[in-house]
C-alpha cells in the first residue's frame, strides 16, 4: 500500500478509536478546556492543491496535492464567571497549541504550529505571546474572502501582543463607546534575510451599546516590516547600507509612528531608500455598520488599503474590500434547507495611487505596488504565502506559464467578486459554498495584455454523526479554471472529533 494511503489510513482509525474512547467523558471536562482531532486527505487532477481548498487556513494545507492533513488542538480558555464565588472574575490565564503534520506524495513530511500561545488577562485586558490564529480587520470574518491587511491565509507569525479582548465599552461613555485595541512586536525568521521584525498595531472604534439595535464601526491596523541583515542586499547598495538595514532599537519610534526626518538616513549612515519610510508599511482603515431586525443581522463593511502617504489620504479610491453579510441568527427551525449566512465581496486593487511612481506637480506618489518591496523581496509574505488578501498571489503558486515580470507577486492589480454562503440541511447536514471571479491586470509598469480571468469555487459539506457525539464527517469539492491557477479539480475529505 502507498504511504499516502497508510498516513491517511492510519490517522483515521487512529481518531475514530480516541473518538470511541472519549465520547462518555464529554461531561467529566472542565467547561472552559476543549479538545479536537481531524484526519483527512487532499488529491486533485494536478500537482497542485485548488485555490479555495488551501486559502485561508492559516498556510496548513500543503500547496502539493495529493497529501495528508492529522491535527489536533488543546485551548484552556478564559472563564469569564466564577460560578463558585458568583461574581466576576477579573484574572486568569489561557493556553492553546494546535500541531498540524503533513504529507505530501514527494514523501516529505512538516510538522507545524499554527497555534501554540499563552495568555493572561486582567479584566478585558491581556497579553499573549506566541502563534494564535487571528485575522485583522473590520468584516464578516467566518465567510470572508479575505480581509486586506491579514486574512488567516498564511502561518500565524509568532509575536508579543497586549491589547483589549474584543470591544471594551467605556463606562464613562455609558458604554455607548467600546474600544479594541492592540500593540504587537513579533518576528518573521524570514529565509532570505534575518532578523527581520514585525511591528503590528489597530485601534478600533464602535458606536453603540452592546444591545443597541444598530452599531457603527471604524478604526485602522499598521503593519511595519522593518529591520534585518542580508547577503543579497550587499549587492544593492542603494538599498542597504554593507547588507544591513536600519535594526537599532533606536529607530524604533519611527518605525511606530510612520515618520522619518528629510535628511535622518544622512545622519545615519544608512542609503536613501529610507529617507522616506523606515521598513515596509502597509494596513487599512475600516468602517462598518451592524443592524439587527428580529432574528436577522445585516452587516456592511469597507477595508481601505495604504502603503504610503497618497494611499493614506485616499489617493487610491475606489481601492479596497467592499463585503455585505446578511446572517439569520437563532432560529428553531430544525427540518428543511436554511439559508443561514450569505457573504458579498468585491475586492478592488487596480488604482494604487496612479500608474506612475513619479506625477508631475505632485508631492505624493502613486504605482503603490500592493505588498511588494524593493528590500523584502518576498513582501508581505511569510513562510511562502501572502498574509494578506490571498487574490495577491505569489508567482510562484501561478501557472508558470503565466506568471509574468519577476517580482514575488506579478500580479496585484486585482478586480475580485465574490460569494459565499452557508447554510443547513435537517439539524446534522452543514453546507457551505464559495465563490470567485477575478479580472486580474498585473503590477504597475507591467500590466497583462490581455487581462486574465480566473474562477474558483469550493462547495463544502459537513455531517455530524449523532451515534459518535461531536464526530464530523467532511467532504469538499473546489474547481480553478483561468488564466492566472492551471486548470484543476480536487477535493478533501476528513474526519474530526471534538470533546
Amino acid at each position: 500500500m502507498p504511504l499516502q494511503k497508510i498516513f491517511t489510513h492510519t490517522t483515521i482509525y487512529v481518531l475514530l478509536f480516541i473518538s470511541g474512547q472519549l465520547y462518555g467523558q464529554k461531561n467529566a471536562l472542565v467547561s472552559n478546556l476543549e479538545a479536537g482531532l481531524e484526519a483527512g486527505a487532499y488529491v486533485s487532477t494536478n500537482d497542485d492543491t485548488p485555490f479555495w481548498l488551501r486559502t485561508n487556513r492559516f498556510g496548513i494545507v500543503p500547496n502539493e496535492s495529493t497529501s495528508g492533513v492529522l491535527q489536533g488542538y488543546f485551548r484552556r480558555n478564559y472563564l469569564f464567571f466564577d460560578s463558585l464565588s458568583n461574581r466576576p472574575k477579573k484574572l486568569d490565564w489561557r493556553v492553546a497549541v494546535s500541531p498540524v503534520l503533513t504529507y505530501n506524495k514527494s514523501s516529505r513530511y512538516s510538522l507545524l504550529l499554527p497555534e501554540a500561545n499563552a495568555s493572561v488577562r486582567f479584566k478585558m485586558t491581556e497579553i499573549y505571546l506566541g502563534r494564535r490564529k487571528e485575522v485583522m480587520g473590520l468584516g464578516d470574518s467566518t465567510l470572508s474572502s479575505g480581509f486586506y491587511s491579514g486574512s488567516g491565509n498564511a502561518l500565524p507569525m509568532p509575536k508579543i501582543q497586549i491589547g483589549t479582548i474584543g470591544f471594551t465599552p467605556l463606562k464613562l461613555t455609558r458604554n455607548f463607546l467600546a474600544i479594541h485595541a492592540g500593540f504587537a512586536h513579533g518576528w518573521f525568521h524570514t529565509d532570505y534575510l534575518d532578523g527581520v521584525r514585525l511591528h503590528q498595531k489597530f485601534l478600533y472604534f464602535r458606536l453603540g451599546k452592546p444591545t443597541s439595535t444598530s452599531k457603527f464601526y471604524f478604526g485602522l491596523n499598521h503593519n511595519v516590516m522593518w529591520a534585518g541583515h542580508g547577503e543579497y542586499l550587499k549587492q544593492h547598495p542603494e538599498l542597504a547600507l554593507n547588507g544591513e538595514l536600519p535594526s537599532s532599537w533606536k529607530f524604533y519610534p519611527n518605525v511606530v509612528l510612520a515618520y522619518t526626518s528629510k535628511n535622518w538616513y544622512k545622519k545615519n549612515g544608512y542609503s536613501s531608500f529610507d529617507s522616506y519610510r523606515l521598513g515596509n508599511h502597509l494596513g487599512s482603515y475600516d468602517f462598518g455598520f451592524e443592524t439587527k431586525a428580529g432574528a436577522y443581522k445585516l452587516f456592511v463593511y469597507h477595508q481601505h488599503p495604504f502603503e504610503d502617504v497618497s494611499s493614506m489620504l485616499f489617493k487610491n479610491i475606489p481601492d479596497g474590500l467592499y463585503g455585505v453579510n446578511f446572517k439569520l441568527k437563532n432560529t428553531s427551525r430544525r427540518s428543511g434547507i436554511l439559508l443561514t449566512n450569505i457573504t458579498l465581496e468585491f475586492l478592488s486593487t487596480k488604482d494604487q495611487s496612479g500608474s506612475q511612481f513619479y506625477i508631475t506637480g505632485s508631492k505624493f506618489q502613486g504605482a503603490d505596488n500592493y505588498f511588494n518591496h524593493s528590500q523584502y523581496t518576498e513582501g508581505w509574505s511569510y513562510r511562502g504565502r501572502t498574509v494578506g488578501t490571498p487574490f495577491i498571489v505569489p508567482g510562484k503558486d501561478m501557472d508558470p506559464t503565466k506568471q509574468g515580470n519577476g517580482r514575488y507577486f506579478p500580479n496585484n492589480r486585482v478586480n475580485m467578486w465574490y460569494l459565499g454562503a452557508q447554510g443547513r440541511l435537517g439539524k446534522a447536514l452543514s453546507l457551505t459554498l464559495r465563490t470567485s471571479y477575478s479580472r486580474n491586470f498585473g503590477t504597475p509598469g507591467a500590466e497583462y495584455n490581455p487581462v486574465r480571468g480566473q474562477f474558483s469555487s469550493l462547495f463544502a459539506a459537513e455531517y455530524r454523526l449523532a451515534f459518535m457525539g461531536n464526530t464530523v464527517v467532511m467532504v469538499q469539492w473546489a474547481m480553478d479554471k483561468g488564466d492566472i491557477f492551471t486548470k484543476n479539480n480536487g477535493g478533501y475529505i476528513g474526519l474530526k472529533k471534538a470533546w
